[in-house]
């Protein structure tokens, strides 16, 4: 849902060209299956809905791997312009720390989306729901 809006709505207004997931050739000779691929495939990114804390106010750690990793495959990517998309401002401002520390790639972009105040009510709904999915009893 956030993923869509971000891909159809959000980046056609900010960078003037469609968007849709794609899979893009890597120069190590595989692919990946990227969020969100420009019309004239020239810029490719990823999409993160994710919060830096867990829903316990813990570090999320699982959620900077997943991060991690999706900026290794962008840097892989055969393209000119390698972004991360993020929906929240904590992790947002957490991996422009990362990059300031010198701790990722200069050819990977960050930037921070705002989303809808509705779709981000049905964001935090699902969250709660996840977070009920893997939490002990």
């Amino acid at each position: 849902m956030v993923e869509d809006w971000v891909r159809r709505e959000w980046m056609p207004s900010r960078y003037g060209q469609r968007f849709s997931r794609d899979r893009v050739d890597l120069t190590s000779g595989g692919v990946f299956d990227f969020d969100a691929v420009s019309a004239d495939g020239t810029m490719v990114a990823n999409i993160s809905t994710s919060g830096y804390k867990t829903a316990g106010g813990n570090h999320g750690t699982g959620k900077m791997l997943k991060v991690r990793s999706d900026i290794f495959f962008l840097v892989l990517a055969k393209a000119d312009r390698k972004v991360v998309l993020l929906t929240e401002r904590d992790m947002y401002e957490k991996w422009l720390s990362e990059a300031d520390s010198g701790r990722v790639p200069h050819s990977v972009e960050f930037v921070h989306v705002e989303i809808p105040h509705e779709l981000n009510l049905e964001l935090e709904a699902s969250r709660k729901a996840a977070s009920r999915e893997v939490t002990p009893v």
